[in-house]
């Protein structure tokens, strides 16, 4: 009994050890697939809402939420409309009251005098003077800078939260640079902290990212608002610098948004992303091109 509880060990311990080499050659395999898989250059960003894909009465009530002249996308009754939805079908397209905000306060309420197009973007002529300060306006007579959004300090955690989103991309670079950290509230109950990161340095294959981050500070959660990677900077003409610039309810509904702006050689995009069923999702995207 003794010798067979002897061999019965020994068979144990073997095929333990069989076992854990296989587990590791195959995590090696992975790695190596992955590597060899590594892309030049891709995009992670949240998926956009079919904002043309509405009804044209929603269309036809929709109103105009504009940044910096640009009508990023329409609202009406909480549902979003594309801008070019919005401009070959809304009613509402001059004559209209605004409410503009920048630099997170209330400028006051101005007229839309009209609106029009240059190349694929839709802009509109406003009776605001300001044309130095970025600023955006919306339609509805509600105070949209509930969010407290402001600058913040960036602390070691951070970049705990930037590593944990990142996850499994950082194996094409694990560098963090944090450039700018922004807190505020979603709601009252939920804090958040948004965070632009880039790469320090070049990764052990060549390349660079610039991310925005978004955490949960009641859950400690951080996940992935944008990303983008490219391995050869000097011929990626489209990678983005991307940067946080207004956290506010666009729509009223009590929720604020996160609008981001980014900027590649030729186009400058802004996207808004709202949040629903406890994530963000990107609802309006809109380009100005350049020549």
């Amino acid at each position: 009994m003794k010798n067979y509880s002897k061999g019965k060990i020994k068979f144990k311990r073997l095929f333990i050890f069989l076992v854990s080499v296989f587990i590791i050659l195959l995590i090696l395999g992975l790695i190596l697939l992955f590597v060899f898989c590594l892309k030049d250059k891709f995009d992670i960003s949240l998926d956009i809402n079919d904002a043309s894909n509405v009804s044209d009465d929603i269309v036809a009530n929709s109103l105009p939420i504009v940044i910096d002249n640009l009508v990023v996308g329409g609202i009406y009754n909480n549902t979003w409309v594309s801008a070019n939805k919005y401009y070959l079908k809304s009613n509402n397209k001059a004559d209209l009251d605004t409410y503009v905000y920048n630099n997170n306060s209330r400028a006051g309420e101005y007229k839309i005098k009209d609106t029009y197009t240059f190349g694929d973007s839709v802009f509109v002529n406003t009776s605001y003077p300001n044309y130095i300060d970025e600023y955006f306006s919306i339609p509805k007579d509600t105070y949209a800078l509930t969010s407290q959004f402001k600058e913040a300090i960036v602390e070691e955690k951070d970049y705990d939260y930037v590593k944990k989103a990142l996850g499994i991309y950082r194996m094409y670079n694990n560098t963090i640079n944090i450039t700018n950290a922004y807190s505020g509230y979603i709601d009252v109950n939920t804090p958040i902290k948004i965070l632009s990161a880039t790469s320090s340095q070049k990764g052990k294959f060549g390349g660079i990212y610039s991310s925005i981050i978004v955490v949960n500070l009641n859950t400690n959660s951080s996940n992935i608002l944008q990303y983008s990677y490219t391995k050869d900077l000097e011929n990626s003409y489209d990678f983005p610098l991307y940067s946080v610039k207004f956290l506010a309810d666009l729509n009223g509904d009590g929720l604020s948004e996160i609008i981001t702006r980014e900027v590649t050689e030729f186009n400058v995009t802004y996207n808004v992303f709202e949040y629903k069923n406890n994530r963000y999702r990107r609802v309006l995207c809109e380009t100005m091109k350049g020549k």
